[in-house]
């Protein structure tokens, strides 16, 4: 039997397979303007992000190991909770094996392959270091510019990672449609994961500037790259600073017995002309294994996916970020006062 409810069991943790379905992500994804919901049957988790209502309503949902059988009794529950489209996993997670529908694709339910690197952190460094195309000798010259990387331990360092993430937010969203991730999302997951090592952030500076920002989410074997941002400043982007703070993330990742190390999705393309060609570049340098998993896209009603579609989707990539700076907004006052928006609940209870 799938159970799904809108806090999780006690024993949340231990059913995960994945950061992207730990309670510390969930409760950040709430200042995405998402609402979490757990499910969970005896044998299998996963978390669903819904944000919206009845028409309007649409999840992603995070099920990293769980079978098609699981999926399809998770999609049947959310299409009866009235959710129209789901999005199984994003461009860091999704399923593999037997995950995927045995029919494969059907009218109502496409399969789009996403690829990452991963490493084998079994290796020595040296190791390591000799199977990079490239990545060891920008680590090398970051190095000989004097960058420096750091764990964000206070809030000034949150602040200036934010700052960087905004910056490159920017950047991106004058090319393409791109999430501009508030702070407030930054600092939740800051609060809830990095205490327990679950979200590892760091920044690189030189002197007293920051130029470049990633926070690495870990679980069980694996620490994953999630979120990054850069100084827009081209005098400092020539120090090579993102390696560095990959390399940092590596080493950190060894010294705590951690197996791989997932570079995070990527396309692969040799076409130097695409937008996305720069990012696998970069990843295709540390000389990891490339890997593949897939997302799957369940449209549950038609007709509401429609208007999804041709009505709220293009309104959302304009207005998202304005939309985030007020629930930002909202956190900041919340946490000024701290006056709390909801009476608790009891973990376990059933979402109607």
């Amino acid at each position: 039997m799938i159970r799904v409810t809108s806090t999780p069991p006690a024993d949340w943790a231990e059913r995960i397979a994945a950061a992207s379905q730990s309670e510390g992500f969930a409760e950040a994804m709430r200042l995405m303007g998402y609402r979490p919901l757990y499910v969970w049957s005896a044998d299998y988790a996963a978390l669903a992000l819904v944000r919206g209502w009845r028409l309007t309503a649409r999840a992603n949902l995070f099920a990293t190991g769980a079978p098609w059988s699981f999926l399809r009794g998770t999609l049947d529950a959310l299409s009866a909770r009235g959710v129209p489209y789901v999005k199984v996993g994003d461009t860091m997670w999704g399923v593999a094996g037997d995950g995927l529908p045995p029919d494969g694709a059907a009218p109502q339910l496409s399969i789009t392959p996403r690829h990452t690197f991963v490493l084998d952190l079994a290796r020595s460094e040296a190791d390591l270091l000799r199977g990079m195309t490239g990545a060891e000798r920008k680590i090398r010259k970051a190095e000989r510019e004097g960058v420096v990387v750091r764990p964000v331990e206070s809030a000034a360092d949150l602040a200036a990672f934010c700052q960087l993430s905004h910056e490159t937010s920017d950047r991106v969203r004058a090319r393409t449609a791109y999430t501009d991730f508030p702070p407030a999302f930054f600092e939740t997951l800051h609060a809830r994961m990095a205490g327990t090592g679950a979200a590892r952030f760091y920044v690189a500076w030189h002197e007293t500037s920051p130029l470049a920002s990633c926070v690495f989410l870990t679980h069980a074997d694996t620490m994953l790259y999630y979120l990054g941002g850069s100084t827009r400043n081209r005098e400092l982007t020539a120090k090579q600073a993102p390696a560095a703070v990959f390399w940092r993330a590596i080493r950190d990742a060894k010294r705590l017995g951690i197996r791989y190390f997932d570079l995070g999705g990527c396309t692969p393309t040799d076409d130097v002309n695409d937008s996305r060609h720069g990012v696998y570049a970069f990843k295709k340098r540390w000389g990891g294994q490339l890997q593949a998993f897939h997302n799957i896209e369940a449209i549950l009603s038609p007709v509401a996916y429609r208007l999804q579609e041709r009505v709220l989707t293009p309104l959302w990539d304009r207005l998202h970020p304005a939309y985030f700076r007020l629930l930002d907004a909202a956190h900041g006052l919340r946490h000024l006062t701290r006056v709390p928006t909801s009476s608790p609940a009891q973990p376990g209870t059933q979402e109607g």
